[in-house]
């Protein structure tokens, strides 16, 4: 493959990321420059120029989606398949590393990974054996915790150690026993893949000595995401050559609530001295107007490094700003606007973006009743499914007979006739004995503790189990679940249990095989390890599927990478976008934006942005416009206010933002004029400068003669006339 062509069509700035391969480099690739591109093209001039082989170059991202892609691209450019090109997530790459050395840091290498359900059942375990009550210790906020003490690389013994306080002291009891049981096991859960391999490489100086020669080249993909585990992954992996490229942009950082480090890439410089930066700033997917908008709302962010986004296309249409009465009235709104423009933008390039999951809700109704085709990303996942996770722990029992979690989830299912007492006894006689459940199963047929019938039903489990065990070291993985789906008659099963889902449970079971027989196809290595390995990784974006002609619902975070031609932004409101927890912390707030620059550069042609003047949350009643329309350019909006005459109340939007914006009347519809005391009214949250922080609870007369009761915390109720109060509306 010539130069010539791998460096074809890039601009000057994109020709200079590829091209500059020595020595650190950081990539702030705005949204819409090419990233991809420019990865994928880096990868096969690194090839190409025989600067080092395919086995010495890792790439990692963040989504399997991402990563294939990238693969099919560069493969595509060499114009052969390189299989030993290391392209992956950090928890896939870190699984494969792990299977190679697990044995150095006291594992098997046929460890299984445990998913969020795995993990939260065994946190529930260790809850109940700590003596703890769950409704003051609930396993989720557990989970949650222990997770959050592995990204940042804090082991139990350390936590322990420093834990002062009844709940701290009880949550390290906790830690310490959910960290033994994953290990009695052989089981790891997503936080562990990166976290053990950190441990290994800290670790082991020859271990990491093999891997810094191994990989001359690292490429990091979406550097902004990456939490502190993944760092110290990074940099562990660097060897003395220090060839890392980080593709990234500060302004899209929006993970944050689940440990990223926007200081990762803001540091970068200072991490990696003598480190290049490139700033690709052309932007290729959006129109003037719209660039210009995003980049006038994330300039008011301060922990950035700044860029200035531009493109060559036209201005294109103004943003419209969709102001409804309910947010019944919003999603009517929004899918008339969608129905009316079906014959220039067609549904599968067209999405509805929401801050939060249950925003969907009232989408939803209107396009079933409409009966529109959608599909909704961050729902129920594949691999979720009662039925293929009930299905796959047989599998992982299969791998891993120390597998507890999966032992117990299918002892009984199908329906064995076992109850809960006997498992509560073979439970019990393990942690007595020190034994897995499976290895105590084994020798049901004289454990005293069951009865004759439980012995024979276990006994029984476990040899069927051993004969697959057998199976599976001559058969693939498509055939050896084909043979426990036969040996269990689980369609059989499935079809009996619920008549009205059990064809589409069928179905799914169907299309589990089906994607067992893709693996072995495309697989260097299909064993049954691996399959679970890359199952156990998948993630609902994977599933997104761009050419279906269906509407696309799913949240802002969901959105990342992503692109159509029609952008809905919707429930732009106060508390809802931004939340309120981040609207007094700054950090936080920072992030909430970033979001918005997210959703809003997600848009090739056209952005719409709805907000509803009342909206049911929390009891709550009226709405205040988020702050992100108030810092939008006036000249870029286009307001239609779909609102009905006599609504109590309207949405106030500062005089300084959107107020001045040119406002549409839609036919039928009246217009609204903006008045700063209409945003004063019962249900709101304002400060006075002495009473402090009150809920208005009745309102009287308008303007200069508006008169307010409001409750004030610590205070009572209080009576005021908002011309002379001097209050602010906060909430």
């Amino acid at each position: 493959m010539s130069m010539e062509y791998i460096l074809k069509d890039l601009n000057p700035v994109q020709k200079e990321a590829v091209t500059t391969t020595e020595g650190p480099l950081l990539i702030i690739a705005g949204a819409g420059s090419g990233k991809t591109r420019v990865l994928t093209r880096r990868v096969a001039y690194i090839l190409g120029q025989r600067l080092a082989a395919p086995q010495n170059l890792l790439a990692v991202t963040f989504t399997n989606k991402a990563a294939g892609e990238m693969k099919d691209r560069i493969n595509a450019l060499l114009g052969q398949n390189i299989f030993s090109l290391t392209v992956a997530t950090f928890h896939s790459f870190c699984a494969r590393l792990l299977r190679q050395e697990a044995e150095q840091i006291g594992y098997s290498k046929n460890y299984v990974i445990f998913d969020e359900d795995d993990a939260l059942a065994m946190v529930r375990n260790c809850v109940d054996q700590v003596g703890l009550s769950r409704n003051q210790f609930t396993p989720a906020s557990l989970r949650r915790k222990i997770s959050g003490l592995k990204n940042k690389m804090i082991d139990a013994e350390t936590y322990a150690a420093k834990a002062s306080g009844y709940f701290d002291t009880r949550t390290a009891q906790v830690y310490t026993m959910y960290e033994r049981r994953l290990k009695e096991c052989q089981a790891m859960d997503f936080d562990d893949l990166i976290y053990r391999a950190v441990q290994l490489l800290e670790g082991s100086e020859p271990v990491r000595a093999k891997y810094q020669e191994r990989f001359k080249y690292i490429l990091v993909d979406e550097y902004q995401d990456t939490n502190h585990s993944q760092y110290r992954l990074l940099r562990h992996l660097v060897g003395p050559h220090m060839n890392i490229c980080v593709v990234g942009d500060e302004d899209q950082s929006i993970y944050g609530w689940r440990g990223a480090d926007i200081t990762n890439i803001l540091n970068f410089e200072h991490d990696f001295p003598g480190a290049r930066i490139i700033k690709m700033e052309q932007n290729y997917r959006s129109t003037q107007n719209i660039l210009e908008a995003a980049s006038a709302v994330i300039a008011n962010n301060i922990d950035r490094k700044g860029k200035t986004l531009w493109t060559e296309a036209e201005s294109g249409d103004r943003l419209r700003l969709l102001i409804t009465g309910t947010a019944l009235d919003e999603s009517n709104t929004v899918i008339d606007e969608i129905q009316r423009r079906l014959a220039e933008c067609p549904l599968k390039e067209t999405v509805i973006l929401y801050r939060t999951n249950a925003q969907s809700r009232a989408f939803e109704d209107v396009l079933r009743r409409r009966i529109v085709p959608y599909q909704i990303i961050g729902g129920v996942s594949f691999y979720q499914r009662k039925e293929i996770k009930d299905l796959v722990a047989y599998l992982k029992l299969l791998a891993n007979p120390k597998d507890d979690i999966s032992f117990q989830r299918i002892i009984n299912y199908p329906r064995r006739g076992l109850g809960d007492s006997s498992i509560e006894k073979l439970f019990a006689l393990a942690q007595a004995t020190g034994k897995s459940l499976y290895e105590v199963g084994a020798e049901a047929g004289a454990i005293p503790e069951l009865t004759s019938r439980a012995n024979k039903t276990i006994a029984k489990f476990v040899e069927m189990m051993q004969a697959f065990r057998v199976k599976k070291e001559t058969l693939n993985i498509a055939d050896l679940t084909q043979q426990l789906i036969d040996e269990l008659n689980l369609v059989n099963h499935l079809l009996e249990e619920d008549p009205l889902t059990g064809e589409s449970r069928v179905e799914n079971i169907e299309e589990f095989v089906a994607a067992a027989r893709e693996f072995v196809a495309a697989s260097p290595e299909p064993n049954l390890e691996n399959f679970l390995a890359e199952i156990s990784l998948y993630t609902d974006i994977d599933n997104f599927k761009e050419t279906e002609d269906k509407l696309t619902l799913m949240t802002l975070h969901s959105a990342k990478g992503l692109e159509f031609d029609t952008v809905f932004l919707v429930g732009l409101e106060e508390g809802l976008f931004p939340l309120g927890r981040a609207i007094e912390q700054p950090k936080e707030l920072e992030e909430e934006r970033r979001l918005f620059y997210v959703g809003a550069t997600r848009a090739r042609k056209h952005l719409y942005l709805s907000m509803a003047d009342e909206r049911n949350r929390f009891g709550e009643g009226s709405s205040i416009p988020s702050r992100f329309l108030k810092e939008l350019p006036p000249a870029l909006v286009e307001v239609m206010d779909t609102r009905r005459y006599g609504r109590n109340g309207t949405a106030a939007i500062d005089q300084g933002g959107l107020g001045k914006a040119e406002a549409h009347k839609e036919d039928g519809g009246p217009h609204y004029e903006y008045e700063d005391e209409e945003a004063i009214r019962p249900g709101r949250i304002v400060a006075h400068p002495t009473f402090g922080r009150g809920k208005v609870m009745k309102a009287e007369g308008s303007g200069e003669n508006l008169r307010l009761e409001i409750y004030f915390t610590g205070v009572g109720l209080k009576k005021v006339m908002a011309k002379f109060a001097k209050l602010k509306v906060v909430g």
